[in-house]
């Protein structure tokens, strides 16, 4: 009777293993959603205080150059528009940074989640393997016996 419970607990066993890796996956994708979020968050945060910081400073420009009763042409037109360019490039780094830590990200989940599966198909492979042992076992303990 007790040899009979003998698959059927290494059956449940393997499910509960394999329920396990499954849970793990899940748990890392939801990791890597999370990640991403803050990531997003973090972007939008620096984005915003860069938008504030280049608004006080055209104005402080603005206000400089009426202040001084020239025009805004030439010169404070030149030292404005460089600062707005290296201002448009510091954004499109900010972007791009943000895109590069995702892709890193998604190339991390990936890789965890591809070994998640391999340890699946590890234990279902050990499982096959066990059952075959404990077959083989049971056969020449019958034929000991008999």
């Amino acid at each position: 009777m007790a040899f009979q419970m003998i698959p059927f607990l290494m059956a449940a066993s393997t499910a509960v293993t394999i329920m396990g890796q499954r849970q793990q996956m899940k748990q890392i994708k939801a990791n890597a959603a999370w990640n991403k979020y803050e990531n997003e968050l973090s972007f939008q945060y620096e984005k915003q205080k860069k938008l504030k910081e280049q608004a006080k400073l055209m104005s402080a420009q603005r206000a400089r150059v009426g202040a001084s009763g020239a025009q805004f042409s030439g010169s404070p037109l030149l030292i404005a528009n460089a600062d707005f360019e290296e201002f448009e490039n510091d954004m499109f780094f900010l972007e791009k940074r943000v895109f590069v830590r995702n892709a890193a990200m998604d190339a991390e989940t990936t890789g965890l989640l591809t070994a998640q599966k391999y340890k699946m198909g590890e234990t279902l492979l050990s499982a096959g393997m066990t059952y075959k042992t404990y077959k083989q076992d049971q056969a020449a303990a019958e034929k000991g016996i008999g």
